[in-house]
């Protein structure tokens, strides 16, 4: 049976390290799509606002690494919780392969199926998000997976003497 609590750390690490890649590629992102990022917010910004476009576009450019970050720690959790639990009905024959697997629905799920709004802004933004997307999401399955069967590894042979030493009040056995 799978293990929740497992899952949770290692969606909390995947997460983490998720985030921190996916902080630096929304940053490259937005400075390369400047020009289309500045045409959008021209294009749908009310005509009484003390903003310029330019002042909005260096508050996307600021602001999309940090939510960047904090959306991959919480979907890590959020993630990391679901796959501990399901851990046995996912397909695969390890926790790195079931963990890819994961990466892959939710690349497809928030990339290929949630990223079709951006084809607003092209087809280039678009296949751009999606080959972002895939990088991303198969780095988080593989970490999701890899940390997982880390933590739900058994424990050692030592490590079960202290337990059990522990347990009965005295030392562990020599």
């Amino acid at each position: 049976m799978g293990n929740t609590v497992d899952g949770v750390k290692a969606g909390l690490v995947a997460g983490i390290l998720y985030g921190i890649v996916l902080a630096i590629l929304s940053y490259f992102t937005v400075l390369s799509e400047k020009s289309t990022i500045i045409a959008a917010i021209t294009k749908n910004m009310p005509a009484n606002t003390s903003f310029t476009p330019e002042q909005l576009y260096g508050i996307a450019l600021i602001a999309a690494p940090v939510v960047a970050t904090i959306g991959g720690i919480i979907g890590g959790l959020i993630i990391g919780a679901v796959y501990g639990r399901l851990f046995e009905r996912i397909p695969g024959g390890s926790s790195t392969i079931k963990g890819i697997l994961v990466g892959i629905i939710l690349w497809l799920l928030i990339s290929v199926i949630g990223g079709a709004g951006n084809l607003q802004y092209g087809i280039g933004s678009y296949l751009s998000g999606i080959g972002v997307g895939l990088i991303s999401a198969l780095l988080f399955g593989f970490l999701l997976g890899y940390f997982y069967g880390r933590f739900s590894r058994p424990k050692g042979t030592s490590e079960l003497k202290e337990d059990i030493g522990a347990m009965k009040g005295g030392q562990a056995p020599p």
